[in-house]
């Protein structure tokens, strides 16, 4: 269990973070459309909107409902994201079908979500109307993989930078939200050990001869648990919620020691184990933090183990990958560099004397 001095450390941390920026970020205005069928457009709007709620709303939706007859496209040119749903039992009329033409146009992030059916196999493309967009086929809206598929679909057109502001106001797309803030860290943690572990053998990114730095790891993690908390509607005050997730932060800085021990100067070890160490790490973090802000629930030593070995697996396929592409992007540089030597000696190389 994590005690003061563990929190202590923590702020003293975070802190040195720009939270007012991540702050800003998640309380970025949003504004959705989703247009077309009532029905669906209503179904869709709902899905979206619940979720979690372990903190209360954080504001009114960000999505509004419109009708294909009566919305006016050129007044949507500042919306962030249209979603246009589509019902299998009704036929869209000429004018409808005009304000689709005129809703491409913009060519803003739009799902086009067709709701109650399965396309044929041979359905082909989308209509050129709507080719930019994101398609979603919904044959069977009871299906439980429904709600992510939807969430997926939403958070693909959605501007990255608006991410965490939608799952802040949109509780249907905080488990995807969250599971993106998790991979995305851990990945980050994990190309940041490589870059700095063995420089000398893996000569990539210019990155100077120095062995991870364990702050960065912590700092790091530090951002993904406030930004779940965020995500997940908690009040922004960075205090409170360091206080609220001390269990979590401290398992963190337990983390860190064990980082120290197994990521830091131990060459034996090679590269591989200390990027799975470091993506395992934060993985397990993250995943703890994000039972927390979604149901109050603190990981038991067994779960957070079986936790640990999931991740542990995750992380030494993400070291193989990310070894296998330095490896490469290093033959490169250097043929790269080995020719424009060869170049430059060539030209400056002085020409021989014909022998007498």
């Amino acid at each position: 269990m994590a005690n003061w001095n563990d929190l202590s450390v923590a702020f003293n941390t975070l802190r040195e973070i720009d939270i007012a920026a991540i702050r800003a970020e998640a309380e970025r205005p949003l504004a959705i459309v989703c247009v077309g069928s009532p029905r669906v457009c209503q179904t869709i709007a709902a899905r979206l909107e619940s979720g979690p709620q372990r903190y209360g709303t954080t504001g009114p939706s960000p999505i509004q409902l419109a009708s294909l007859t009566t919305i006016i496209p050129d007044e949507l040119r500042g919306i962030d994201l249209i979603v246009l749903g589509l019902d299998r039992n009704t036929r869209l009329s000429a004018r409808e079908l005009a304000t689709i033409d005129r809703l491409a146009a913009l060519a803003l992030p739009t799902v086009v979500v067709v709701w109650g059916t399965a396309l044929p196999a041979d359905a082909g493309p989308l209509h050129p109307r709507v080719a930019h967009a994101r398609l979603l086929v919904v044959p069977d809206p009871d299906a439980p993989e429904v709600d992510a598929q939807l969430a997926e679909a939403v958070l693909d057109r959605l501007p990255g930078e608006l991410h965490l502001a939608a799952a802040r106001r949109l509780p249907g797309l905080r488990a995807a939200v969250a599971r993106q803030l998790i991979n995305s860290v851990s990945f980050t943690n994990a190309t940041y050990v490589l870059a700095t572990a063995l420089p000398s053998q893996i000569p990539i990114f210019n990155v100077p001869f120095a062995a991870a730095d364990i702050l960065v790891l912590t700092k790091n993690q530090a951002i993904l648990v406030y930004r779940l908390s965020l995500a997940y509607g908690a009040p922004p005050d960075i205090r409170e919620r360091l206080r609220e997730v001390l269990p979590v932060i401290g398992g963190a800085f337990i983390w860190r020691q064990l980082a120290r021990a197994l990521v830091g100067l131990i060459p034996i070890w090679g590269v591989a184990p200390k990027v799975a160490i470091a993506y395992a790490g934060t993985y397990t973090t993250g995943m703890a933090a994000w039972r927390w802000f979604a149901e109050g629930e603190i990981v038991d030593q067994a779960r957070l183990k079986e936790l640990g070995s999931e991740a542990l697996a995750l992380g030494r396929a993400r070291a193989a990958e990310l070894i296998a592409a330095a490896r490469s992007g290093s033959s490169q540089h250097m043929n790269r560099w080995r020719r424009l030597w060869e170049g430059i000696k060539a030209r400056f190389r002085r020409p021989r004397k014909p022998l007498d």
